[in-house]
């Protein structure tokens, strides 16, 4: 493992730095989760941390950080391995910081500020997975750079389909083209799956973003809370308020792997997209 000091400073459309949090309980996921680390459940035939490091080697990034758990070492073990095999690209900085306790996902972000700096960066969250034509980090930092402001990954959502995700997303857009929309509200985080009213789909919010700094700055003026996990959705509705956040439409098929529904739905397109698609 090659490790540098803070902030690489890499420049252009490509995103310096993806930032994979994998120290979560996965308590959405139980009995499964008291057995193994949720980040190292198959998604098909690979854990969900496998995709998320593809996605983020694909996005073109210069340094992946790995938000670990000092009592999962299977995580940083798996990692480590992946890292030493041979297509991983040696230009690719890798590291791991160490979040003491599963306190949200806001506390595990903000550990990576002394490491990215001033730089942009991507964060892929492994249990939501994607079947995309290009990595959906990349998309959303193409909405990141090319607006100049923080950005957020939007998914369609059906009625039918509402159930199979986390209660979480819930936005109000102004069109600024096809794929990119102002974000005017960001609801609540709440207990519960996610719900539509009527019957046509909806843009909601996914766990994909390409930010800058100033989104450090809005988790430390919301968090932490007194009591509680620290929670990132507080520091996307200041930048709401204030700098403004993008939301971009992406492409490929979306499944929150980190509930059960949406863990059982992603299996069962892969059975039918790799198994009975190729006629086994």
């Amino acid at each position: 493992m090659r490790l540098t000091g803070p902030g690489s400073g890499l420049t252009g459309r490509q995103l310096p730095w993806a930032i994979i949090p994998t120290a979560g309980r996965g308590a959405r996921l139980r009995p499964a989760t008291d057995a193994i680390p949720k980040v190292l459940l198959p998604v098909g035939l690979r854990p969900m941390i496998d995709w998320a490091i593809d996605e983020a080697l694909n996005a073109g990034v210069g340094a992946i950080a790995v938000i670990v758990a000092p009592d999962q070492p299977q995580v940083t073990a798996y990692v480590e391995a992946r890292r030493s095999a041979p297509a991983w690209p040696g230009e690719v900085e890798l590291h791991f910081v160490e979040q003491p306790r599963p306190a949200g996902l806001g506390d595990a972000l903000i550990r990576c500020r002394p490491w990215t700096g001033e730089d942009s960066f991507g964060v892929v969250v492994p249990d939501n997975w994607f079947d995309a034509p290009c990595a959906p980090v990349g998309q959303v930092a193409e909405a990141h750079f090319r607006t100049g402001m923080n950005a957020v990954g939007l998914i369609e959502v059906g009625p039918e389909s509402a159930s199979l995700l986390g209660n979480v997303g819930e936005v109000e857009l102004e069109a600024i083209d096809d794929r990119d929309f102002r974000i005017t509200r960001l609801g609540d985080k709440s207990a519960g799956t996610f719900t539509i009213e009527g019957p046509e789909p909806v843009l909601r919010g996914c766990a994909r973003y390409a930010l800058g700094p100033a989104f450090y700055d809005a988790l430390e003026a919301t968090g932490p809370p007194p009591e509680g996990e620290w929670d990132d959705v507080l520091a996307f509705q200041r930048l709401v308020a204030g700098d403004g956040l993008v939301g971009h439409k992406l492409e490929g098929r979306h499944f929150d792997v980190g509930q059960e529904g949406g863990y059982l739905a992603a299996m069962s397109y892969l059975f039918e997209r790799d198994i009975i698609g190729n006629g086994a």
